[in-house]
């Protein structure tokens, strides 16, 4: 390929990653506006984001393996045919199970795309541009998770709510044709082993069980149904874990975990992105339920969030490189717990100016912590693993998103319960706002605690190395 064609090529494969990132913010804006429109509770409202999340996360592992066995491009067209109709599909939903339904197979496009676009670009550049190539599609995912607030406010006060799903189409199209046209057909490598779709299904069963259980919690739990899930969630995750371990081509290469410092670092990103997700849910619902804000006004207030991790993200990795992991993700994850614990105290007449100051903080905080998190994942493994890796920490990034919004509603759930009885079931706009405000204090109440629990994920590696040095030392 001659550079010219490289870059249109590079264009339209990275731009599912922008759909990708812009999706997952884009439609966190529109939240107070879907729980009006459909006359949603709490538990109700999360199955817009959650299930999109979940559904990556569930088929991410199966999607990566057919890429590899069928051949990336193939794979590729197929994920994004089926987010570009599944978009328009959302728009269309003028009923609230067929959109929650709509974006379940947006989320099986998004996990076909993901699971292809690092590899396709990896695969079109020499080995002397890829670190380039790679630099700017982390500028485009910072790019679409920044526009994704501004562009739905935008979007919904001049067109309303299915505006932000039919964005995409236009988008998709373009990526549609441009790889058709000018990626190359890049051939699959055939399995040496049968593919592992018992794996595959066994996984998908856990997370969908798992996470369905939680959201159950906040609304009105059935207990038989309940137990069932957890029975059904717990089996198959014993079983794929038996599986896996005696398959010769895994579907998840769990060996890996072996090793202490790696499976410690992993719970502190996994965690991460619990807390991650704990704004990005919870602050649309306070804005537009206790402060009466439009969709253009929640876009604006959503900003600092994604324009101080941007800032930061660079100044995480330097430090990550010159001073080691341990101080960045330290001082990160201690700059959550303080934005954590003030965010559990606004209310309605607090300042505008806190709430922006603690929404930038969330974002330094994120900014800092992730690369030194990374870094240190990649610290334990061997060279050869790196794609083995990857995939782990994509899963883990995907599965730790679901579960934040799960866990986010539920603990406002809960916090409303609490506070009235039965309003946690009911409309969120028929839920009084000191109800609110109570379930929304209990919520970052728990934010916080998982705060204080990666605080010690990040400082228990650090102190086994001092003290295997001390004993060193010693000898």
């Amino acid at each position: 390929m001659d550079a010219q064609k490289r870059w249109i090529a590079f264009s339209a494969v990275t731009a599912s990653t922008f759909m990708v990132n812009l999706d997952s913010s884009i439609v966190n804006v529109a939240l107070p506006t879907l729980s009006r429109e459909f006359h949603l509770s709490v538990g109700a409202l999360q199955w817009t984001v959650s299930l999109y999340l979940l559904v990556i996360t569930a088929f991410l592992p199966v999607a990566s393996k057919l890429a590899d066995a069928l051949g990336r491009r193939r794979v590729f067209v197929t994920g994004l045919t089926i987010f570009v109709a599944s978009s328009m599909l959302c728009g269309i939903s003028h009923q609230f199970d067929l959109l929650v339904f709509a974006r379940g197979l947006q989320g099986l496009g998004g996990a076909i795309m993901q699971a292809s676009v690092m590899a396709i670009v990896t695969l079109m550049f020499p080995a002397e541009q890829r670190g380039r190539a790679l630099g700017v599609i982390g500028s485009i995912v910072a790019g679409g998770t920044l526009m994704g607030p501004i562009l739905g406010g935008l979007l919904i006060a001049a067109f309303g709510w299915p505006s932000i799903f039919f964005v995409n189409v236009p988008v998709g199209i373009w990526a549609i044709f441009g790889t058709l046209r000018f990626v190359p057909n890049f051939p699959g490598k055939p399995l040496t082993h049968t593919f592992d779709w018992f794996g595959g299904v066994l996984f998908a069963v856990f997370t969908v069980t798992a996470l369905t259980l939680l959201a159950d919690l906040s609304g009105t739990p059935e207990l038989w149904r309940e137990l069932g899930l957890a029975v059904t969630s717990l089996l198959s995750l014993v079983l794929f874990i038996r599986w896996e371990l005696a398959r010769p081509e895994p579907l998840i290469h769990l060996p890996v975990f072996k090793n202490r410092g790696f499976s410690v670092a992993m719970g502190a990103g996994l965690i991460y992105w619990i807390l991650m997700l704990f704004p990005s849910y919870l602050f649309p619902i306070y804005f537009g339920r206790v402060l009466h804000m439009h969709a253009l006004q929640i876009g604006l207030m959503m900003m600092p969030l994604s324009v101080s991790m941007l800032v930061v993200s660079p100044l995480g990795g330097y430090l990550s490189d010159h001073v080691g992991t341990f101080k960045p993700a330290l001082f990160g994850m201690l700059l959550f717990l303080i934005a954590d614990a003030v965010s559990a105290t606004l209310r309605a007449n607090t300042p505008l100016l806190l709430v922006a100051v603690v929404l930038a903080l969330q974002g330094a905080a994120a900014g800092l912590f992730s690369s030194p998190n990374n870094t240190e994942i990649f610290s334990h493994s061997e060279p050869s693993q790196v794609g083995i890796i990857s995939g782990l920490i994509a899963s883990e990034r995907n599965f730790g998103r679901s579960l934040g919004v799960t866990l986010s509603s539920f603990a406002l759930s809960l916090g409303i319960s609490m506070a009235g009885g039965a309003h946690a079931s009911v409309e969120i706009a028929r839920v009084p706002t000191s109800v609110f405000s109570s379930g929304f204090s209990l919520a970052w109440g728990i934010a916080t605690l998982f705060c204080v629990l990666n605080v010690v994920l990040v400082i228990l590696p650090f102190a086994a190395k001092r003290r295997h040095r001390r004993e060193s030392n010693a000898l």
